[in-house]
């Protein structure tokens, strides 16, 4: 994005400066609830960025992958026996 657009995004004469370290934050919260199979990583990433601006991208990230996970595999902290005898 910030190769597309170095001076940002403008909108409404307002420009939108793109941060890639904002896009490494959601990947970082999606893959991390995609792990957990949760989606209280959201509200922890939130807390440590402290950024408003950042919570409806990184619960979308994190919801998506969520929901992937579970349709692909079972949680990687499931309680139940994964092994037949």
């Amino acid at each position: 994005m910030a190769a597309w657009f170095p001076e940002g995004i403008n909108t409404d004469g307002t420009i939108y400066p793109i941060v890639p370290g904002g896009y490494a934050v959601v990947g970082a919260a999606a893959l991390s609830g995609a792990v957990t199979h949760t989606v209280s990583t959201a509200v922890i990433v939130f807390e440590l960025t402290g950024q408003i601006s950042h919570i409806l991208p990184i619960m979308i990230a994190v919801i998506l992958a969520n929901a992937v996970a579970q349709s692909l595999q079972p949680p990687f902290f499931s309680h139940e026996k994964q092994f037949s005898k």
